[in-house]
């Protein structure tokens, strides 16, 4: 009988790993094919548009998402608790009561977003003068992009619902509809040489968001309809709602504390600096989320296994699955921070053009300062699937309460370097030091932090060697090779630097251990060969294998 147990408990884990894998392989797909076209959409706008104007498209974009930020409180944190009660629910072959928390989310959703979205219009319209402050004469920005107050507020519960019923592949394609509309009318200026404004973009953005949200609904709908109830199954409107406040309410207030905090680094910068400098700021934003795109990527996915095996009490699953996975992750994490923070004067050059190569600094220190927010990410992950909402959001206020003042401290007294060295590395240093105690203390998992200490060792010695040698040497080396060849599109691209860094890493890594080969084949092991999708995990994970050794 025990034996029997046992091996339930084995082969539930497996398809729960194999879930995960597939979930995350077309999360990685979502982020990084986001960041992909982000920065297509990038190399166009910085060909079409000064920094100031797009410095005001910014702002006025930032004023939107601020409004739905304040819409996503409202009820707080439904989509949070579509991702924890859908996989539950569907675990626990309870189609019933899905149908139902689904149709009530949508309804409450709905009773909130709508008289928010209209005080929101007539909110701009009769403070359009406060606005203008840093918009100048651009407020036709805000109202060309307030129907995003809508679309993107009710996105987050539709989002939601996919991430559920582990739809990360249809995500994945609305993604590729929403940036063939936004992208192919700039292309279209930009090779006919057109001059185009800044609201005709705002209009081209609100267009590609209407369709896939549309495309979006229509297939929950039509999901929804296809479920098989019984009447006596069915959780009551009350029921739902009081569940979803109760666990949804802390991961609301944490993810609003989150979003305001990224928003208010933005206008703060926009007040005591520049326009120009936000945007800067901007792209650094953007460049350190390629990196830190690998941990996010695992985010949804470990959220929805995390649940499933919560419901089955697998905790011995979950506890194995936490570490090597933070470890694996975090090893991508450096080498591919590594590899970007010598390719910053190269991404600007050939992106942004070569003027905009005075803010590599801030996509430097930036890319510095998400190395060291993994642990923020996993953490708050674990505690979500685990039921332990309160501690998430209690960690997310200690993090405030010294990252805030840091921040703007920084910024007023020594620029937006400034800023982010107090505000976001030291601030995240700090908060790396209190996720690993909760991670012991919280979520019951034990740590080796020796081996943690080692794998930011395999980066920052690497870095330092090879940033001495770039000033030294290998910058000027690498640019006068390329000049000779005649390559003078990437003259900035220091593929010495590079080299040396990603040589230094794995050497580094060899030498300490830091992820072994066991941890690679671990994975594998979880597999099945015969899918094209496994195999191209496979792949990938063979050639991470070469990196390492037991």
């Amino acid at each position: 009988m025990v034996k029997n147990e046992l091996g339930n408990n084995r082969s539930n884990g497996s398809n729960e790993y194999k879930n995960f894998a597939s979930n995350t392989f077309y999360s990685f797909l979502i982020y990084y094919g986001s960041l992909f076209f982000m920065f297509v959409n990038s190399f166009l706008l910085a060909r079409l548009i000064s920094d100031e104007s797009w410095g005001f498209l910014i702002l006025a974009q930032s004023y939107i998402t601020i409004i739905v930020i304040i819409t996503s409180l409202l009820p707080p944190g439904l989509n949070y608790a579509l991702n924890y009660y859908i996989p539950r629910y569907i675990v626990l072959k309870q189609g019933s009561k899905i149908k139902s928390l689904i149709k009530n989310a949508i309804i409450t959703k709905l009773a909130f977003l709508i008289p928010v979205f209209i005080i929101s219009i007539l909110f701009i319209i009769f403070f359009a003068n406060i606005f203008a402050i840093n918009l100048e004469e651009n407020i036709s920005l805000l109202f060309i992009l307030s129907p995003l107050i809508f679309i993107n507020s009710f996105n987050f519960i539709l989002d939601a619902i996919n991430r559920g019923f582990s739809r990360f592949k249809f995500l994945f394609f609305l993604i590729l509809i929403k940036n063939a509309i936004h992208i192919s009318p700039l292309f279209f200026y930009f090779i006919f040489e057109y001059s185009i404004s800044t609201e005709i973009i705002a209009f081209i953005v609100m267009i590609c968001n209407v369709i896939p949200f549309l495309a979006n609904f229509l297939f929950i709908l039509k999901k929804i309809l296809k479920i098989k109830t019984l009447e006596d199954e069915k959780e009551s409107f009350k029921k739902d709602f009081k569940k979803t406040f109760n666990y949804g309410s802390h991961i609301g207030f944490s993810d609003l504390i989150e979003r305001i905090w990224k928003e208010s680094q933005i206008q703060g910068i926009g007040i005591f600096d520049s326009t120009e400098a936000v945007t800067g700021f901007n792209i650094g934003l953007k460049y350190k989320a390629i990196g830190l795109t690998t941990v996010t990527s695992f985010n949804f996915p470990l959220l929805t296994s995390y649940t499933s095996l919560d419901t089955k009490e697998n905790f011995d699953q979950i506890n194995k699955m936490y570490r090597i996975t933070l470890k694996v992750t975090l090893f991508l994490l450096l080498i591919i921070s590594g590899v970007l923070f010598f390719s910053v004067d190269f991404l600007l050059d050939a992106v942004y053009l070569e003027d905009r190569l005075i803010y590599s600094s801030f996509l430097r220190l930036l890319l510095l300062a998400s190395i060291f927010k993994i642990l923020q990410y996993f953490v708050r992950t674990l505690l979500y699937g685990r039921h332990n909402v309160k501690s998430a959001l209690v960690l997310k206020v200690i993090y405030m309460t010294y990252s805030f003042p840091l921040f703007f401290v920084g910024l007023i007294y020594f620029g937006v370097e400034g800023a982010i060295f107090l505000g976001l590395i030291i601030g995240n240093i700090i908060s790396s030091v209190i996720q690993i105690v909760a991670t012991y203390k919280i979520g019951n998992i034990k740590l080796n932090i020796k081996q943690l200490i080692f794998q930011y060792l395999t980066f920052i010695i690497p870095l330092v060697i090879t940033m001495i040698l770039e000033v030294m040497i290998f910058k000027q080396v690498s640019k006068e090779l390329l000049l000779n060849f005649g390559l003078t599109l990437i003259k900035n691209f220091d593929f010495l630097s590079i080299s040396s860094f990603i040589i230094l890493f794995i050497l580094m890594n060899l030498v300490l251990k830091t992820v072994r080969s066991s941890d690679i084949k671990y994975f594998e092991s979880l597999l099945k060969k015969n899918r094209f999708l496994d195999k191209t995990l496979i792949k990938g994970l063979n050639i991470l294998k070469k990196f390492t050794r037991d």
